[in-house]
């Protein structure tokens, strides 16, 4: 079947940044003999929603930059018939640069081709100057912005619906297309098109768990139960009616659902108006709700959804001036994110640490749409940091690598000029956070080490140079990162503005450290020992400076930064969890910095929840798996105790136990900026998951690739854990018993094809399960709690080979 690109990007006529279009386009194509094959690939700039004969097909695409632009594809053989056939679109574009993180940009613009195959030969249909076009009457053109992250509110007209995705529609009054770009015109504004990188988002039929309050407002309504899904039940729609009245005029009656958790995709409603009226959808994380969707309702039957995507925990539906009471039919919510195909799970002896791993699992989850996003209202962006957080909880929980390779890869293709990488994405943007590009070249090495994607690594290697390069050009005489305050950049570090970050700050140049030690071990796997020579000088003059430069010996911690005025006299949690992380501080100095400082609350505590994934490895790694236990129950236990269903963005745990993040109340960066949305659901946060599964039970699959896991349970002041780790090999399964004696029982099943490697794991008895293997054993603690770290021990078991 044809691959080539027949088709054009075609547009309707109206002015380049005409702010919010919906355009319609459609043709009529005759099919003359049976259909053996028919596959439909199509693009917009931004989104589409494709219908053949009148059934809707799919919409899309993943979001991209517009010089890397993705089309999706989809089997649509059993839609056509013989004789004449509509493929109908309509495609939106936002039209505006007015956008805070510069996305959703680009000229409007549709391209689909479908290519069929019959048994009396081949047909191609591909957009052109000869589909007809029009801009949507359904929408209202002129409405007010949902906020300055994101894209317009909708006012949908429901009677302009006049059948325009039908073969028999009279489109005889509608424009011929304008032609704007050639598919893969290298000057034109997409001059790629990639196909789809990974699988079609899941989408589940879900309805609302619980009514919140039901508002009569001099109006009437009722059978909003009939709304709610009780226990176990499942399925596509309500199971009964729901009836609002709003004929008092003034009236305003409406009910205030709860979806139990922040869910991100579709509502869909059946609604039966007699004589019209209006419906709107409120929405909201929290019960701070605001008005995004309006249905002006024609008379009968109803079939309601938004165009655009929405995320929310609570929904208020309302009606208002319906002439005679309108019944609500069904009302469901399209659930959509990326389709984990495995899960891990993990259950020890302390509920709430059961409960705070599984939001966590749920947070990254609702936040792995097209790509790994931040947040799934505000902004929806693909932010580095919040990205690699997630990763580390996909790798021990959903043991996927497709997201992740397809989200570090998007960073590769915006990388500036100058070599650096942009701090969010995927469209190429002016955020520049000098630590980010650390974290995303970590990000690329972590994947790496995890999937062994050598392809993947050799498509990003020019990028990475580059970025080295970037590195280079910002350090001083002395190899320190330099000027990291500059304007046009944000030096974040954490949400904390008592970080001292002026000019030489510590823990960018710590994070460049540990980039330049990476990228040594990653050049010299590649076979380039001149390079990875290079980056290890320099790695060892950097450390060198860090240490003579940055340190405060009177303190025994490290300065937020330097200055032309001399070494700052602020010190702070989180420059000196980097030092640690990233391997500047000795083993002794590491141990003070913990026992004399963090364990003391000798600085400022920290309030995000981004930071504290650097935090729990170092607990973990240096021995303090109590300390990390605890830290995990006081921060994100205290979010569970205010009702947290999936993880904020902030979170201050002294601030009054009635508040939640809001930008009246506080737990959030923004405080008091109402014109900033507040995130209730930030993947960034998740890091409890992966820690209590690769630390505390101890599967450690962050080098799978190489044939081989780690095993060393930390139990702290747990009695027992268990869990299971999914992976591309087969299931790892562990469970540890602390016994009387302090030791701690542990039966562990590996695919036969793993290599395990233990420090202090005491054999007792090995069997073969079908694929797996079996083992029983004993874990004994060390009395020194960095001993043994970094040593891998082999394991002789009866000569059985799989174990070593």
């Amino acid at each position: 079947m044809n691959q080539t690109w027949q088709a054009k990007w075609i547009w309707i006529d109206a002015p380049e940044r005409t702010p919010n279009v919906y355009a319609e386009a459609r043709t009529v194509f005759p099919v003359d003999a049976q259909v053996r094959s028919a596959a439909l690939r199509i693009s917009a700039n931004q989104e589409y929603k494709v219908y053949v004969n009148g059934v809707e097909i799919g919409n899309g695409p993943s979001p991209s930059d517009v010089a890397w632009k993705y089309y999706d594809e989809y089997d649509v053989a059993d839609r056509l018939t013989i004789g004449d056939n509509c493929l109908a679109i309509v495609a939106y574009n936002f039209g505006t640069t007015d956008i805070v993180t510069m996305q959703r940009q680009g000229p409007g613009g549709m391209i689909a081709q479908l290519d069929v195959r019959t048994d009396a030969g081949d047909l191609t249909v591909g957009t052109d100057e000869s589909w007809r076009c029009r801009r949507s009457p359904r929408w209202v053109n002129n409405v007010s912005r949902m906020h300055n992250w994101g894209g317009y509110k909708e006012i949908y007209l429901a009677d302009k619906e006049d059948g325009w995705e039908l073969a028999g529609y009279d489109d005889s009054s509608w424009q011929n297309a304008r032609v704007v770009a050639d598919a893969m015109q290298a000057d034109s504004a997409w001059p790629r098109l990639l196909p789809r990188e990974i699988p079609f988002l899941r989408r589940e039929a879900v309805r609302p768990n619980a009514i919140v309050r039901i508002e009569e407002n001099y109006g009437s309504l009722f059978g909003a139960e009939q709304m709610i899904a009780y226990g176990d039940e499942d399925g596509d729609a309500s199971v009964g009616r729901m009836v609002l009245d709003a004929s008092v005029p003034g009236s305003l009656p409406g009910v205030v659902f709860d979806f139990s958790a922040v869910k991100v995709g579709y509502p869909e409603l059946l609604v039966h108006a007699p004589e019209g009226g209006v419906l709107q959808l409120f929405y909201g994380e929290s019960l701070e709700l605001t008005l995004l969707d309006t249905f002006v309702l024609k008379r009968g039957e109803n079939r309601l959804s938004p165009y655009g995507r929405r995320a929310f925990r609570y929904l208020k539906l309302s009606a208002q001036a319906t002439p005679a009471p309108i019944a609500l039919e069904s009302f469901q919510m399209r659930f959509v994110r990326y389709p984990f195909e495995r899960n891990g799970d993990f259950e020890c002896s302390d509920p709430l640490l059961n409960r705070i791993w599984d939001i966590g699992r749920y947070t990254t989850e609702v936040n792995s749409q097209d790509h790994l996003e931040d947040c799934p209202y505000r902004e929806q962006a693909l932010w580095v940091v919040d990205a690699v957080v997630m990763a580390k909880v996909i790798y021990q929980t959903f043991g996927d690598t497709a997201l992740v390779r397809k989200c570090l890869l998007q960073g590769a293709r915006i990388q500036n000029e100058d070599g650096s990488i942009p701090g969010t994405g995927p469209e190429r943007n002016d955020f520049l956070l000098p630590d980010f590009n650390a974290y995303w070249f970590l990000g690329v090495f972590d994947y790496w080490k995890y999937s062994a994607d050598d392809a993947f690594v050799k498509e990003v290697w020019e990028p990475i140079r580059r970025l080295i390069g970037w590195f280079r050009e910002q350090e001083d005489e002395n190899g320190l990162f330099a000027r990291a305050d500059r304007g046009s950049w944000w030096c974040f570090v954490d949400w904390a503005d008592y970080i001292d970050k002026r000019d030489r700050v510590t823990a960018v140049s710590c994070l460049h450290h540990k980039v330049l030690r990476k990228a040594a071990v990653l050049s010299a796997a590649f076979g380039d020992a001149s390079f990875a020579a290079e980056l290890t000088e320099r790695a060892d003059r950097l450390r060198d400076s860090i240490r003579s430069l940055l340190w405060i010996p009177e303190k025994r911690m490290f300065a937020d930064c330097l200055t032309d005025d001399g070494l700052s006299d602020n010190v702070t949690f989180q420059t000196n969890f980097i030092a640690v992380w990233s391997g500047i501080m000795t083993d002794e100095e590491a141990e003070h910095f913990l026992t004399e400082g963090f364990l003391r609350g000798a600085c400022p505590e920290l309030k995000g929840a981004f930071f504290y994934h650097i935090v729990l490895e170092v607990l973990f790694e240096r021995g303090y798996a109590d300390a990390a236990l605890d830290i995990i129950r006081a921060y994100w236990g205290e979010m569970v105790a205010r009702g947290a269903t999936t993880w904020w963005e902030t979170f201050d745990p002294s601030s009054p136990r009635c508040t939640v993040p809001s930008p009246y109340q506080g737990n959030t960066p923004t405080y008091l900026s109402d014109y900033i949305p507040v995130s209730h659901c930030h993947g960034w946060g998740a890091s409890p998951t992966y820690v209590l599964t690769e630390r505390t039970l101890g599967i450690d699959v962050r080098e799978i690739a190489s044939g081989a896991f780690e095993f060393r349970p930390a139990l702290g002041d747990l009695d027992w854990a268990k869990g299971t780790v999914p992976t591309a090999f087969g299931p790892i399964r562990a469970s540890c018993v602390r016994e009387a004696d302090g030791s701690v029982s542990v039966a562990l099943e590996h695919p036969e094809r793993l290599q395990l490697r233990s420090p202090a794991l005491e054999p007792l008895a090995c069997e073969r399960r079908g694929e797996s293997v079996l083992v029983r054993g004993r874990w004994v603690d060390r009395a020194d709690r960095a001993d043994g770290m970094g040593v891998v021990e082999r394991i002789e078991n009866a000569g059985r080979g799989s174990i070593a």
